[in-house]
């Protein structure tokens, strides 16, 4: 599946669950946040597509046991989750080391 199917199929499961998908441009880092109590992912405009796929799939993952993901969706959520804690994991590392 190519990333903008993946980022359609992401914003419409986004919409199923009542999360409003906005994207705007501007110095910001694309996340999830509250807005008057509702939840919202913003996503920066400038992004390049795989930065939208991935911010997209980590703001979800949360609901992934909540609702029905198609296989080749839930497998892009869990690898980008995964991947997202071994970047963690990597940037404690180096914080420890140059620390010593």
């Amino acid at each position: 599946m190519k990333l903008i199917e993946i980022q359609k199929e992401l914003m419409e499961l986004a919409k199923s669950l009542g999360i409003s998908v906005r994207k705007e441009k501007g110095n910001f880092r694309s996340g999830f946040c509250l807005v008057n109590d509702k939840e919202v992912i913003v996503l920066n405009k400038t992004s390049t597509i795989e930065s939208l796929v991935s911010v997209l799939a980590i703001c979800l993952a949360k609901y992934s046991d909540k609702l029905y993901i198609k296989p080749v969706l839930r497998e892009f959520i869990e690898k980008e989750i995964e991947n997202k804690s071994q970047i963690s994991s990597e940037k404690i590392r180096i914080e420890i080391n140059q620390d010593s």
